[in-house]
C-alpha cells in the first residue's frame, strides 16, 4: 500500500482531461476564510450502497459548492477514478484535479489523511471536504484519527459521518458474522457512528418495508438524521457543515426510543439515552465519563469491578448543565456552564456551547426521549439496568439543585 503524499498539480501548467478545467476567473476568491478550520465529512456505506452515484453527482453536477473529495481507490468509485484521475503511462497517478464545477478531486491508496495535509497548501479554493472510505472501513476509526491528528487540528474540523445505506440489502448484510477478532461486522459500525444516514434505493420498496428499515436503524443509533434517498440525491446542505462534533442539542441529537415490538437484527447494538435534568458538577461527570470510556467498567458497580469485555462504547453525546467545568488544557473555570460532550471510543472531548449564557437550572421536560439534556451512549453490550442505576448515583452525587 502506497504511503506517498498525493502530488498536487500545477493548474496553470497541467493539461487535465476534458471535464476537469482549472477554476474559472468568474468563481468567488474566498481567501479570506483561510484561517477557518474546513469541515471534513467522512462518508461511509457498505458496498453497493450508492456512494458512487453521490459523489458523481458532486464531481460533475453544478451544485454551487466548493468541495474537496478525496477517494479511496479501494473504494465502489473506480469507475469516476478512471474518469478523474490521470494515467501516466498506463499507471494511476495521485493528484488533485481541479473540476469544472469548483471541486477539487483526488484518489488515494490509505485512509486520506496524507491527501487532506497536501491539501491543505490549496487551502481557500474550497470549503468543504468529503472522505469516502472504502466499503468495508471502520469510520470510527477514521474519524478518531482525523479528531487526534495534531498536525490537521487548526486547518480542519471533523464534521460528521454520513452513512448510505442500500436498503434493499440492508437486513442481509447487518446479519453477516464479524470478522475473526472483531465482534462487530462493518454494517453494524457504520450505522452506529453516523451522524447522517441515506437509505438509499428507496424506490425499490414499499412504503411497510421502508418503514421497518427506518425503525430499525433508528434502534441501532437513536441519535443520527435518517433521510430516504433515491439514486443518492440529497440536499448537500443535509450532509455538509452539519456541525455533528461541535455542538448538541435538539437538532444534532435527537433521540427516537426503542418501539414495543420490534427488533433489528442484533439487540446487543443499541442507542440508550440518560436524562440530565439538573446542574451537574462536571469534576463527577468527567470521572463517570472516564472510567466508563477508558476502563470499560460501570461506575459504582460492584459487579463491573474488573474491565467489562463485552461492553463497546462506539458513540458517546451530552449536552448538560454543569457547575466549576474546566476545560481540557485551560486554567480557566466556569461556575455554570452549558457543556457539549462528544465522544468517539475511548476518544473524548468537552467545550462550552456558546451563545448559550442564559440557560435553565432544570430541564423542565427531563424525559428520556424529549429532555434537551441528555447523555446518549451508542454501544454494544451495554447493560441498560447497570449503566442507568449507576447514572442515577451520579445525579445524586452531582446535581446542584
Amino acid at each position: 500500500m502506497s504511503e506517498a503524499v498525493p502530488e498536487l498539480i500545477d493548474v496553470s501548467e497541467s493539461v487535465l482531461l476534458p471535464l476537469s478545467p482549472r477554476l474559472t476567473a468568474e468563481q468567488p476568491d474566498q481567501s479570506t476564510d483561510k484561517d477557518k478550520p474546513v469541515p471534513a465529512t467522512i462518508l461511509t456505506g457498505y458496498l453497493g450502497s450508492g456512494k458512487t452515484t453521490l459523489l458523481n453527482y458532486i464531481l460533475t453536477e453544478e451544485h454551487g459548492k466548493r468541495i474537496a473529495v478525496i477517494m479511496n481507490e479501494f473504494g465502489d468509485s473506480q469507475g469516476i477514478d478512471q474518469a478523474f484521475t490521470s494515467v501516466d503511462n498506463g499507471e494511476m497517478v495521485e493528484e488533485w484535479l481541479d473540476l469544472k464545477n469548483g471541486c477539487l478531486c483526488c484518489t488515494v491508496k490509505d485512509k486520506g489523511l496524507k491527501a487532506i495535509e497536501s491539501l491543505m497548501e490549496r487551502k481557500g479554493k474550497f470549503d468543504y471536504i468529503l472522505l469516502e472510505t472504502t466499503g468495508l472501513a471502520d469510520p470510527g476509526k477514521i474519524a478518531s484519527m482525523l479528531w487526534s491528528n495534531e498536525e490537521l487540528g487548526s486547518d480542519i474540523r471533523l464534521d460528521g459521518i454520513v452513512t448510505m445505506v442500500d436498503t434493499k440489502n440492508v437486513e442481509r448484510q447487518l446479519a453477516e458474522c464479524p470478522p475473526d477478532g472483531e465482534t462487530m461486522n462493518e454494517a453494524q459500525k457504520q450505522l452506529a457512528f453516523a451522524d447522517r444516514i441515506l437509505l438509499n434505493k428507496s424506490d425499490l420498496l414499499d412504503d411497510n418495508a421502508l418503514a421497518d428499515i427506518e425503525l430499525m436503524v433508528r434502534e441501532i443509533n437513536g441519535t443520527a438524521r435518517v433521510e430516504r434517498t433515491s439514486y443518492a440525491k440529497v440536499d448537500l446542505n443535509t450532509i455538509l457543515n452539519i456541525g455533528a462534533y461541535a455542538d448538541v442539542g435538539p437538532e444534532t441529537m435527537p433521540f427516537s426510543g426503542s418501539q414495543n415490538g420490534h427488533h433489528h437484527i442484533d439487540a446487543r447494538i443499541r442507542t440508550m439515552a440518560l436524562s440530565a435534568p439538573h446542574r451537574l458538577r462536571w469534576s463527577i461527570v468527567d470521572e463517570w465519563i472516564q472510567e466508563l470510556l477508558w476502563d470499560s467498567r460501570i461506575p459504582g458497580d460492584d459487579a463491573s469491578a474488573q474491565a467489562n469485555s463485552e461492553m463497546e462504547i462506539l458513540r458517546l453525546k451530552a449536552l448538560l448543565l454543569t457547575t466549576d467545568f474546566v476545560p481540557v488544557g485551560s486554567d480557566e473555570s466556569f461556575g455554570a456552564a452549558t457543556v457539549v460532550v462528544q465522544g468517539v471510543r475511548e476518544m473524548y472531548d468537552s467545550f462550552v456551547v456558546p451563545d448559550k449564557e442564559t440557560t435553565p437550572e432544570v430541564d423542565t421536560d427531563a424525559t428520556h426521549t424529549t429532555g434537551l439534556y441528555k447523555l446518549v451512549l451508542i454501544g454494544r453490550e451495554m447493560p441498560e439496568q447497570a449503566v442507568r442505576d449507576s447514572w442515577a448515583q451520579l445525579l445524586s452525587r452531582a446535581s446542584v439543585y
